[in-house]
């Protein structure tokens, strides 16, 4: 047990070092700089050369790139990102509370999500091949294959305009307490929960569906156990434990991967910074959030991993 643990902590260690190398040399090559960004074409066309030439220096951007890398990774290991290169503001300062904010959006939204999701995929299951399941797997299919853009524009149709029972766009500011930012997004949590019991209720019956048809359910039923027993006490666990990894790579992704769903409600998340550094070329805060959202994926897909090992006996062995 020990030794598969320290195992994937080290795996986690070698991946994260990876992926620190590929976003510095993905934000390297990245066309223009923050210097050009911030000039017009006139006015870098009426600065003298060497002018030009020393305000590179002076923001670091004529460094060599093995230069820059060692000194990015050894910020990384101090969680040390650096200051913006143009109003020289720390980094952590600026993505700290849309972090947070966009923390909070995913949290809200599995808290919602889950319940839902297992309650839809455990009836779905139970009930295989009847009318409850068919319109459950229709309605799944079709709520994850919709973009969530296009949800988001019909709730705001129906919601802010048709009946305007909720805001079209979210007007609480970055750092504002938790309970104003969602108080003020209800059709943004509503948007993402719609593809995520999607997505995650289809996890759900499939695993219920092979649990349900085993043969240690089989000989369960056979001693005379009740169903309800059966499908909640013994089935459920064993659905879960092979999705664990597909649900934690989600909420990872709900984390960083909600940008549309920010922009479209204008919550002040990850989103909106991320667009916002890459048109001002701002390296270093694209580089901070690109590598935390890969930091989130890699822990949660850890975590996974380990509650895998506590709970299945034979990947122990294994």
């Amino acid at each position: 047990m020990l030794i598969a643990i320290a195992r994937r902590l080290a795996l986690s260690l070698v991946t994260l070092f990876m992926l620190a190398v590929f976003v510095f040399v993905a934000t390297e090559i990245m066309p223009g700089d923050a210097l050009d960004v911030s000039l017009s074409a006139d006015e870098i066309a009426m600065i003298p050369p060497e002018r030009l030439a020393q305000m590179k220096r002076d923001l670091g951007l004529d460094r060599p790139a093995h230069e820059r890398l060692g000194a990015f990774l050894g910020g990384v290991v101090q969680l040390d990102f650096g200051r913006t290169l143009m109003s020289k503001t720390p980094v952590t300062t600026i993505v700290g509370y849309p972090y947070r904010n966009s923390l909070i959006l995913a949290a809200a939204v599995l808290l919602v999500a889950i319940p839902f999701a297992l309650a839809i995929g455990i009836a779905a299951a139970v009930w295989r091949g009847r009318p409850i399941d068919n319109i459950v797997s229709t309605v799944a299919v079709i709520g994850y294959s919709i973009p969530e853009f296009v949800i988001g524009t019909v709730l705001v149709m129906l919601f802010a305009v048709t009946w305007p029972i909720f805001p079209a766009t979210i007007t609480a500011s970055t750092r504002d307490p938790a309970l104003t930012l969602l108080a003020a997004s209800p059709l943004a949590v509503a948007t993402v929960v719609i593809g995520s019991v999607a997505y995650l209720a289809r996890l759900v019956r499939t695993g219920m569906i092979e649990a349900l048809a085993s043969d240690f359910v089989e000989r369960l039923r056979l001693t005379g156990i009740p169903e309800w027993r059966i499908v909640f006490r013994h089935a459920l666990p064993a659905a879960i434990i092979p999705s664990l990894t597909a649900m934690a790579l989600y909420a990872a992704a709900l984390v960083s991967g909600i940008v549309v769903v920010e922009l479209v409600f204008a919550y002040p998340g990850l989103g909106q910074e991320l667009v916002r550094a890459v048109t001002r070329r701002e390296v270093h805060v694209v580089q901070a959030i690109a590598l935390g959202s890969a930091a989130i994926v890699v822990a949660l897909n850890l975590l996974a991993d380990l509650a895998i090992l506590a709970l299945d006996p034979r990947t122990r062995r294994a």
